[in-house]
């Protein structure tokens, strides 16, 4: 019996590297890479910057959409980008963001007006919370990228509600 099973899981398996090693083996370069349903996935080699433009926010920041539409009320995932020595100003969302650093270091505090001994460090890897309408401020120390995700729209407003 244990044979049996044994070849039971593999057949599936060597199908799909059958299959695989006929497909073609180009680097991607499109920004989706499949889309199923549900299922969607995007090359980080794929990934669209762009300027993000926000009235009191200083040049220089990106922004990417990786999944769904920012300002639309469904879920969305982007990426923001900020380059070394960025700050940005007291601001606040309409709907909570789950932010989680990917790169660099994410300085952020909360409030809405700029207090540095508030101010608090996240490393790659670390996970936030900001409810909706909770003012914050902060910036980058290196080159460093967050992903934000959540339930649009997706909205920046200056200072606090």
């Amino acid at each position: 019996m244990p044979h049996r099973l044994h070849r039971t899981l593999l057949a599936p398996a060597a199908i799909v590297l059958a299959l695989c090693a006929t497909a073609d083996s180009k680097p991607v370069s499109a920004q989706v890479v499949a889309e199923a349903g549900n299922m969607a996935t995007v090359s980080a080699t794929a990934v669209t910057w762009t300027d993000l433009v926000v009235p009191g926010f200083a040049p220089g920041a990106k922004m990417a959409v990786i999944h769904g539409d920012p300002a639309g009320t469904s879920d969305y995932t982007l990426r923001l980008q900020f380059p070394d020595g960025y700050e940005f100003p007291p601001h606040w969302h309409p709907m909570g963001e789950h932010i989680t650093v990917l790169s660099g270091v994410f300085r952020l505090g909360m409030g809405g007006t700029v207090n540095a001994s508030a101010v608090r460090e996240y490393q790659p890897g670390d996970f936030l919370y900001a409810p909706a309408r909770l003012p914050h401020f902060g910036g980058a120390r290196g080159v460093t990228v967050v992903q934000l995700h959540g339930n649009g729209p997706f909205a920046i407003n200056l200072g606090s509600p």
